[in-house]
């Protein structure tokens, strides 16, 4: 089999998230601007009136309604190796216990294993700190994201990731340059999302509506975008806890489906001091309406258990996706991009940023500092990345991911000039 069709046949066999094509995005706006224009005359306007109504209507009609109280708790936390990666990390795992309540009705997470709560590894560098971390959830499993043996699950002898996986999604699908990130002074924790809520129909639905027992409305029922985007936070419950860890940087990171739970967990969590949502597509930063690439039905039919029934395309009632994007307003954001991942649809990405800027510039921000896709600008709180090439997570992709960090969470300030505050951190 030639190489393109090798290529063709395995996105096809890994993955329906994606769709091979070569078409490529316009790098300069090309669709309707987002709507409804979001024109606030200061930050307590938007505080008081927008952010509630956009928190409201995404609940309503796209992710569900989320807990209306949440009780966490560390079960057990031990290290698990103090030389990791070459002598520069210390690897350590937690069991996080969660519950959401709705209705006043409570429940806890459960994992695959039976037991209470859902684990999470945590990859720092050597020192006291306190360094910004990056919260992943990934594709693979934690022991392929942190690959260490002792990390729980983790076969042995452990075998690193590759072959048709990463050939078709790149070098970093599972695992980041974790030496890299490490030397440039940054965390790693890390929770495998299929361990407490299976991304799958049947099951996944089954959990979704065993966590939200007292939720009666099926059609506003969350879906795993937000009950992943929830977890992000219940990982911060426990990082948060830890000295060497900086409260103050603390940056979710996704690709694809988990760059959607990204977006959701820092737009209703003020906590999350940045995101980085690398190819997010639909219901992530693309805009529902004008939609190139992967439509919503398309989504809602292959992923029911993603997003709650009201999301249709005959339901896009006074929202859009800038929305979720300016309730991260003025905390840094990075949108990641492939000019040829035309299903994911990068310029309506764009366009939901510059739908979003106003609400930026009301807190002082810069916002988005581009008029096209491209040149990229780390420095600016909406960063908009675009690179050649498809959907996946390659070798360019995370020296762009780094700028950005360095730009605006530089743990040294000694070794990087100082760190670029953002508007609204002291």
């Amino acid at each position: 089999m030639s190489r393109p069709l090798a290529l063709i046949a395995a996105m096809l066999a890994i993955s329906g998230c994606v769709e091979a094509t070569i078409a490529w995005t316009d790098l300069r706006p090309d669709g309707v601007a987002a709507a409804p224009a979001l024109d606030y005359q200061s930050v307590t306007d938007w505080e008081r009136e927008g952010a509630p109504a956009a928190r409201r209507a995404l609940q309503r009609f796209e992710y569900g309604a989320m807990p209306e109280k949440t009780s966490s708790r560390v079960i057990d936390r031990k290290t698990l190796n103090g030389e990791a990666f070459g002598g520069r990390g210390l690897v350590e795992e937690y069991r996080i216990g969660a519950s959401a309540a709705f209705g006043g009705v409570e429940v806890e997470t459960k994992s695959e294993d039976g037991e209470a709560g859902f684990i999470m590894d945590v990859v720092s560098p050597k020192g006291e700190g306190p360094f910004p971390v990056i919260l992943m959830q990934t594709f693979c499993p934690r022991w392929s994201t942190i690959p260490d043996e002792a990390v729980t699950g983790a076969p042995r002898p452990l075998k690193k990731r590759g072959g048709i996986e990463t050939y078709v999604f790149g070098r970093y699908i599972c695992s980041p340059p974790i030496e890299t990130i490490l030397d440039a002074g940054y965390a790693i924790a890390t929770v495998f999302p299929n361990e407490f809520l299976p991304d799958s129909r049947e099951e996944g639905i089954a959990e979704l509506k065993r966590l939200s027992a007292g939720h009666a409305d099926d059609e506003t029922r969350w879906g795993a975008i937000g009950a992943w985007g929830w977890a992000f936070s219940r990982m911060i419950d426990a990082l948060e806890q830890d000295p060497r860890l900086d409260r103050t940087a603390m940056i979710v990171w996704g690709h694809s489906r988990y760059a959607k739970s990204a977006l959701v967990a820092a737009a209703f969590d003020p906590r999350i001091d940045g995101v980085i949502a690398h190819q997010s597509g639909t219901g992530g930063a693309s805009l529902n309406r004008d939609k190139k690439g992967e439509s919503i039905a398309g989504i809602a039919k292959s992923y029911p258990h993603w997003f709650a029934r009201a999301y249709r395309e005959d339901n896009l009632n006074g929202y859009d996706q800038h929305m979720l994007l300016a309730l991260i307003a003025p905390r840094p954001a990075l949108l990641g991009n492939a000019r040829r991942d035309v299903w994911s649809d990068p310029n309506g990405a764009f366009r939901a940023a510059m739908g979003a800027d106003g609400v930026y510039q009301l807190y002082g921000a810069r916002g988005l500092d581009q008029t096209a896709l491209k040149p990229y600008d780390p420095t600016a709180e909406i960063a908009f990345w675009i690179r050649p090439g498809t959907h996946g997570v390659v070798k360019e992709d995370w020296p762009a991911f780094l700028d950005f960090l360095n730009a605006h969470f530089a743990p040294e300030d000694e070794k990087r000039g100082g760190r670029l505050i953002s508007a609204g951190q002291e």
